[in-house]
């Protein structure tokens, strides 16, 4: 009985080290295979491989095309780490912002936060600002979308009062050296145009409920009371201004007060102040959303609102990505 047991075990070590000899040193915990959240590669995929691989018991087979052809497919499906949510979108907002730029932008952003195949948004401001009530609704869903997605603001021309207000609800922001950003404040402006309704005969009668229904009309003078409505009015819009840029640029009211006296800086400056993140162009925006959101050669889109008249129309990037057949340009 022990002979046959020392027999079996020496057949046993033979065979072990024949198999031994004639195997190949193919070890698949070389192949670095990992498993990214959102990607493609899956722990079945890489299964059906190994079993493939399991399956060849001679250095012969290995050695084959099929090897070969397995090798290729393991590499791809490397490559393919690429979260399925893998595409940026471009969209472009410049010129004066009024109610009429409120639905076509804000539905663009939100089905943007809903659409699965958009990995991260790049708002390209190009804007002196707006309407204290437009911007406001425009920010409400630019911070909505930062929220579900990576956000990156990019100033290559000009973001200024309602246009910074905008790009502060972006999770970074990126601007060119010579782009000017700030502005933070609020203005209100009134029109006396009683002499000038005289000197042309001009008679205006009006009829109205209240004593402030006509509030800031150009036909009759503030009155005192008139002038502290309205500055109470400036007031709650500007306090709300920096409790946004505080919000959004994660520095103390007193930090943001400092500066809020309606000035403007250079992109280098904002980024000194800490008003922006880095100096950079459009492609440094894109590269961040990517690096943000863990992105690998993703499809870029542009959009814009059609807007006539717009000074900003001139600048490089519009002229450089205007042509590309993935802007959709869509009118008022």
């Amino acid at each position: 009985m022990k002979s046959n047991k020392k027999f079996i075990f020496l057949t046993f070590t033979i065979l072990f080290l024949i198999i031994g000899s004639i195997g190949c040193n193919f070890d698949l915990e070389d192949i670095d295979i990992s498993s990214k959240k959102g990607g493609v590669t899956s722990s079945g995929e890489v299964d059906i491989l190994k079993s493939k691989l399991s399956a060849y018991e001679s250095k012969e087979e290995l050695d084959n095309q099929e090897v070969l052809k397995l090798r290729e497919e393991i590499e791809y499906i490397k490559n393919q780490n690429i979260p399925v949510n893998g595409n940026i979108e471009v969209v472009r907002i410049y010129g004066i912002i009024d109610q009429e730029d409120v639905l076509p932008i804000t539905a663009k952003l939100r089905s943007l936060a809903q659409d699965n195949e958009v990995g991260g948004v790049v708002l390209w401001i190009d804007s002196p600002g707006g309407g204290v009530t437009a911007v406001s609704e425009i920010y409400d869903e630019v911070e909505r979308l930062s929220l579900r997605k990576p956000v990156v603001a990019y100033v290559g021309g000009i973001a200024a009062s309602g246009g910074y207000y905008l790009a502060v609800g972006a999770d970074r922001i990126v601007a060119k050296p010579d782009a000017l950003l700030g502005s933070i404040g609020v203005i209100y402006v009134y029109e006396d145009l009683t002499e000038y309704f005289k000197l042309y005969g001009i008679k205006i009668e009006v009829i109205k409920t209240g004593e402030d229904k006509d509030l800031g009309a150009s036909w009759r003078p503030l009155t005192d009371e008139d002038r502290e409505n309205i500055r109470q009015m400036v007031n709650e819009d500007f306090d709300r201004f920096v409790y946004v840029v505080s919000k959004g640029r994660n520095l103390s009211t007193q930090e943001v007060l400092k500066y809020s006296d309606g000035n403007v800086w250079s992109g280098t400056q904002s980024v000194s102040y800490k008003f922006a993140d880095r100096v950079g162009t459009l492609d440094t925006a894109i590269e961040e959303v990517k690096t943000m959101a863990s992105l690998r050669n993703p499809k870029i889109s542009y959009y814009q609102i059609a807007d006539d008249g717009s000074a900003s129309d001139m600048s490089y990037e519009y002229f450089r990505y205007q042509y590309e057949p993935t802007v959709r340009i869509q009118m008022k």
